[in-house]
């Protein structure tokens, strides 16, 4: 169950509902992917679809692809990733949009709205902003005596030891449990990369025509780099179709 109830601000007369933020409110000029999240794509990247998981940002920082939810982050698979953004009908969109690489941090990020389907392209920095507003509004932190926040504390802590000191609970795995594991993990991610390369591929054509619209308008800019990253993007999906 979603938890979208309006948080009420009190008034010496009376009460003031604050509407949920959301990606139009909350990042300047976001612009909606005309395409739904790829079917396998975030289970390939270790994300449920669970309430407080409704809103993930994707990015590349530390050598691979970040995933952050309003929680944390996690680095994950580069080739679920690079599956995604560097398909043609993704790519056509991410043109001039630095979502990271090994020498540059992210300008720019993707938000993935599990809960309608949608994919935002936005700057980072706001993205990062929009997940904490939607954390405060949908679960807000408690408000918590000293005392509290310090019971709390102590319990994570002893929680923490008793795991340490407790290790031998959980075995090692055997080197062939692990190379079954292995296995299974690449089977996987071999079956996820099938299933959002097939769901995009059906967005090609409209892709082509918005490249090849595209390559008019910077011919008349002359634009060289964009001129030749959008020749170089219609010769391959040609290639590919023949």
């Amino acid at each position: 169950m979603t938890n979208q109830q309006h948080q009420i601000t009190c008034h010496f007369e009376g009460f003031e509902f604050e509407s949920a933020p959301t990606p139009q409110t909350e990042i300047p000029n976001a612009y909606l992917l005309p395409m739904g999240i790829p079917p396998k794509l975030l289970s390939a990247l270790q994300i449920d679809n669970e309430p407080d998981k409704r809103y993930i940002v994707l990015t590349y920082q530390a050598t691979n692809c970040y995933v952050e939810d309003i929680y944390s982050g996690h680095t994950d698979s580069y080739r679920i990733y690079s599956a995604f953004i560097d398909h043609f009908a993704v790519a056509i969109h991410l043109i001039g949009c630095d979502l990271g690489s090994d020498d540059s941090y992210p300008v720019y990020s993707l938000l993935l709205d599990q809960q309608k389907n949608q994919i935002w392209l936005g700057q980072y920095i706001h993205s990062k902003r929009f997940l904490i507003r939607w954390q405060e509004y949908t679960y807000p932190e408690p408000i918590l005596t000293p005392e509290q926040r310090e019971q709390i504390q102590t319990n994570l802590q002893n929680f923490y030891q008793e795991v340490v000191q407790n290790d031998d609970q959980y075995p090692q795995l055997s080197a062939q449990e692990f190379g079954e594991l292995v296995q299974d993990w690449m089977r996987f991610e071999q079956e996820a990369i099938y299933a959002i390369t097939e769901y995009l591929d059906q967005y090609l054509l409209n892709a082509l025509k918005l490249a090849e619209e595209r390559l008019q308008e910077v011919e008349k800019s002359e634009n060289a780099q964009i001129m030749m990253y959008l020749s170089s993007l219609i010769y391959r999906l040609k290639q590919r179709q023949n």
